[in-house]
């Protein structure tokens, strides 16, 4: 068995399907008003933002996070350009972390979410 979906629960499923698109190259594939919206990432991992009851938005536990590992590391460094560019906050800057080089943001509704690549890519 593959763990190929995974949904977290926004307060603006708009706002972030804005935010993944933007950042991180997500491409949606499916939205249903402002309710859900389903992502598809190269390798077919499904990821969703929802609001099917009009809820606030949750708070997540502290080492909750989502991520995305990349190849480099200068890949690790652009990503954090652009969204420090933007003005998005963060949650841990950018440094070396174990055998990564990689940092945290918060994104919509403060989702935490890590970008890293081994540390000599």
């Amino acid at each position: 068995m593959i763990l190929n979906h995974i949904n977290l629960q926004v307060a603006d499923v708009n706002a972030a399907r804005e935010f993944f698109e933007r950042f991180f190259g997500l491409r949606c594939r499916y939205q249903r008003q402002t309710q859900i919206a389903i992502f598809e990432d190269k390798t077919g991992m499904e990821f969703a933002v929802s609001n099917l009851f009009d809820s606030r938005p949750p708070a997540y536990p502290p080492d909750f996070h989502v991520g995305f590992v990349l190849e480099h590391t200068a890949d690790v460094r652009d990503v954090y350009n652009r969204l420090k560019d933007a003005g998005i906050a963060m949650k841990v800057d950018l440094g070396v972390q174990g055998p990564a080089l990689g940092f945290q943001c918060l994104g919509p509704d403060d989702i935490p979410i890590e970008v890293r690549a081994p540390k000599d890519s």
